[in-house]
């Protein structure tokens, strides 16, 4: 059971009990803290949060946008930030920055927090050059332009407004997932790798490790098929030839020698005789 303020029953007596023994307020409770041991995974979480990089901030100070750099020297502390971005040249990131808050910016006044989350996905992605670094900025608008017309679906009061916005979202979302799509090829050289790292073979069964090129040996067959079907036809032909030379009559010259008698057939011959 607790009390209005949050304290238990016996914490609020003993509470009194110390604030009769002239104890401050903030003295008792620091006593009355409850002590919380966490979790290993609690610990590692820690551990990981400790370790993250600390990026500087933008804050609105007097009306005015400006880069606050938590580092005890602003150069160092502007080579960090632009190093998480993946940028080597000065003008390229103040462009980005001046691109990015406009992405987010709404009738002249930028949000703060969504430049910050802007940065920090830019960051997030870990750019390695100039090119990914313009890629990552891109997804971080586009992400920006997608969330955004989120809350304009969700608080769309006719039916074309509705439709209008999901068409909207669905295709900046699209091009989000190609954006990712475009990056893992330029990082991978436009190449997926597929690492095998156990092949199991079972009795009876067998298994082959290398490329293995399909249709080889139909080819190879229809190749041999049609050879055995050329020389077929050589074969043919020789015969039917040879046959031919066998039985060829003999045709006279122009001397006249080795004349013969050409047989007529039997049409000739009765029409000769009629």
């Amino acid at each position: 059971m607790t009390s209005d303020n949050g304290h238990s029953r016996q914490q609020k007596i003993e509470r009194l009990i110390r604030l009769s023994e002239g104890k401050k307020p903030a003295e008792i409770d620091k006593e009355l803290a409850v002590e919380y041991d966490p979790t290993p995974d609690e610990v590692e979480a820690i551990k990981a949060f400790l370790a993250g990089r600390r990026l500087p901030q933008y804050k609105a100070l007097n009306g005015i946008i400006k880069l606050v750099i938590d580092h005890p020297r602003q150069e160092i502390g502007m080579a960090v930030l632009m190093q998480a971005m993946g940028i080597s040249d000065e003008r390229l990131f103040y462009g980005f920055i001046a691109q990015l808050t406009n992405a987010v910016s709404s009738d002249g006044v930028a949000d703060i927090t969504a430049l910050n989350t802007a940065i920090a996905t830019v960051a997030g992605i870990e750019p390695r050059d100039n090119l990914e670094a313009t890629l990552a900025v891109q997804m971080a608008t586009v992400h920006v332009a997608a969330m955004r017309h989120s809350r304009l679906m969700l608080t769309a009061d006719t039916v074309e407004r509705l439709e209008l916005q999901e068409r909207t979202v669905n295709k900046l979302m699209r091009t989000f997932t190609s954006q990712m799509e475009a990056l893992r090829k330029h990082r991978n050289g436009g190449s997926q790798k597929v690492v095998v790292e156990h092949v199991h073979v079972h009795e009876g069964g067998q298994a082959i490790v290398g490329n293995v090129t399909h249709g080889g040996a139909g080819r190879k067959e229809k190749g041999s098929q049609s050879h055995e079907q050329q020389d077929l036809s050589v074969s043919t032909s020789a015969s039917v030839l040879s046959h031919i030379e066998a039985h060829r009559m003999p045709m006279p010259s122009a001397s006249g020698e080795g004349k013969a008698r050409v047989p007529l057939s039997r049409g000739e011959g009765r029409g000769a005789k009629g």
